[in-house]
């Protein structure tokens, strides 16, 4: 029963059959006309169109796309209709049978060779039946029939395979139509894009560049020439190529947000800030850039500039916990601590298990010990997955009380619960090293190591230890030279390098290595080893004027209060 007019002929018998019965031929007219009979004789199901478009369309009906997809297969090949089979074709695209869905789409092609969805859908299940080649050819002719508009059709394709998973095939389709049509743009844009996604950015800064030399405006080819210079560490270029594009776009807001974006993502907090700013100059009640603007404020060290932005969230109503956490902790900073608990009482959702640590952490500072341990032993009970943070920070809250005996108590039950967890062995190795029990603290730093052979805090703390408390100075030292190569810029480290030097007698380089670590990191710690370095040296003013400037900020210091009165005494 072969028909151009499936689901017309499928709608009118449907019809006929819920109009009525009809008068039936007598029966003896009947008998007399068997070639009516003959006629009308039923056709097999798997001959049956209207059987088989019926089953397709109810179990499309019922979401069973396997059964609907095999009915129209079999459909497909009764009737020359081309919705049939381009019916087969979307149904095996959302289904993973690929080569049934390339001979539904050829039988598509083959019925309707001039419909270029067709072409379109036999390409992209080629792509996926790991048939590149033929699959360019299919796109090839959908390009070449577009005409004028074969920049549109690049661009279709292009989004058709985006999601593909074979990286490596949609790479060498898209190749192959860039040198194919070296004047379409859209070709070198769509290469580029899927050539960032498949971990190419060389090869999507060439596509880009090319795609440039014939629309040198484009901004979509500008911003893939950026990205790709990201990914491949070229971060000052890429700066570069998106601060011309605003530039050239100063109303642009969704690219000065972009380019915000990316000063944030290259270290440049300080002149995305100014981007966000300049975008909520004419977005004020966005609330993303709002956020994004309060912690950028906030980080840049302004707690009282960000506060205005997490207020006017508030305002807003939107983002309630984020802007009631992020106002606690600039109350926090500001030395309102009432204010600080406040907020952080009114923080619910995700920013809930935090505001309930720094809560604690605020009762720690204001010597409610139990308080601030029975609060994060209700947090273990509420948040499970916070167990190791808050085991972390009671133990830290103990330690600074000075009971180093329950601080590593502390720790031992965090490490009962979560046996070798790097974090509660490195707490616990801190607290036995300023109790001075350098054989447990080592042995818990080795254990780290032992994990872990590159930690550089790790390797820092058991050379600070053995160079500060044993006579094992130049092993201390090689240690924290590993650390030193690791992380050259990171304060603690510097301070560790320097006393190591004091140490071996070596007072010029350890007054340079404390020097920075002070100007980085100005912590009463350090400034008991700069001024001692100094007093050592002869400078005792300067030394006295470090150490004046520390007690100033923290004036019960156990170390440079210990410093100041064994040096000053002499």
């Amino acid at each position: 029963m072969r028909s151009s007019r499936g689901f017309a002929l499928l709608a009118s018998l449907l019809l006929v059959g819920c109009a009525g019965t009809g008068s039936p031929l007598p029966d003896d007219e009947t008998a007399d006309r068997p070639e009516i009979i003959e006629r009308h004789a039923p056709e097999p199901a798997e001959r049956d169109l209207i059987y088989q478009l019926l089953v397709a369309e109810f179990a499309g009906a019922r979401g069973q796309i396997g059964p609907a997809l095999d009915a129209y297969l079999l459909a497909m090949d009764l009737t020359d209709d081309p919705r049939i089979a381009a019916r087969a074709t979307r149904l095996a695209l959302y289904s993973t049978r690929d080569d049934e869905g390339v001979k539904a789409a050829r039988r598509w092609v083959e019925l309707d060779p001039d419909d270029i969805s067709a072409r379109q859908a036999l390409g992209v299940l080629l792509v996926r039946s790991g048939q590149p080649a033929e699959a360019r050819r299919q796109f090839r002719e959908v390009i070449m029939r577009a005409g004028d508009e074969a920049g549109e059709a690049v661009a279709e394709l292009g989004a058709g395979i985006a999601r593909e998973q074979d990286n490596e095939a949609v790479l060498e389709v898209l190749e192959g139509l860039a040198r194919e049509f070296p004047d379409l743009p859209e070709a070198q844009l769509i290469l580029s894009q899927s050539a960032l996604r498949a971990g190419r950015p060389e090869l999507a800064l060439e596509a880009s560049r090319t795609g440039l030399r014939r629309q040198p405006g484009s901004r979509e080819l500008r911003t893939m020439e950026g990205q790709a210079l990201l990914e491949l560490g070229r971060e000052d270029e890429a700066v570069d190529v998106f601060r011309s594009l605003v530039e050239q776009r100063p109303d642009d807001d969704e690219l000065r947000l972009y380019f915000a974006r990316v000063l944030l993502q290259t270290g440049r907090d300080q002149q995305a800030l100014v981007h966000f700013q300049r975008v909520l100059e004419e977005r004020p009640n966005d609330a993303g850039i709002l956020y994004a603007t309060g912690l950028l404020t906030l980080e840049e060290g302004h707690p009282d500039l960000a506060r205005p932005y997490f207020e006017r969230l508030l305002e807003l109503g939107e983002r309630r916990n984020e802007a009631s956490f992020f106002l606690g902790r600039i109350a926090e900073e500001l030395g309102e601590e009432r204010e600080a608990g406040t907020w952080y009482r009114q923080v619910e959702g995700e920013y809930r298990a935090q505001a309930r640590v720094r809560a604690a952490l605020m009762q720690g500072r204001q010597g409610n010990i139990q308080a601030a341990r029975r609060s994060l032993q209700e947090l273990r009970g509420d948040y499970p997955e916070e167990s190791v943070r808050s085991f972390l920070v009671e133990g830290d809250i103990v330690r600074q009380a000075g009971d180093h005996e329950e601080a590593a108590r502390v720790y031992d039950e965090g490490l009962s619960r979560h046996p070798g967890e790097l974090d509660l062995l490195y707490g616990r190795a801190i607290v036995w090293a300023q109790a001075g029990d350098v054989e447990r603290a080592e042995r818990d730093l080795r254990a780290v190591l032992a994990q872990d052979p590159e930690n550089a805090h790790a390797l820092n703390a058991l050379g600070y230890t053995l160079v500060d408390l044993t006579d094992r100075t130049t092993e201390g030292y090689e240690l924290i030279r590993q650390a030193y190569a690791q992380l050259p810029e990171n304060p603690a480290i510097l301070d560790s390098m320097g006393w190591a030097y004091f140490r071996m007698g070596r007072n010029e380089e350890a007054l340079e290595y404390l020097r920075r670590a002070y100007e980085a990191m100005p912590d009463a710690e350090v400034a008991a080893h700069l001024g001692e370095v100094l007093w050592e040296m002869g400078r005792r003013d300067e030394a006295r004027q470090v150490w004046r400037e520390a007690a100033a900020e923290e004036p019960e210091h156990d170390v440079l209060q210990e410093t100041m009165r064994r040096l000053d005494s002499e």
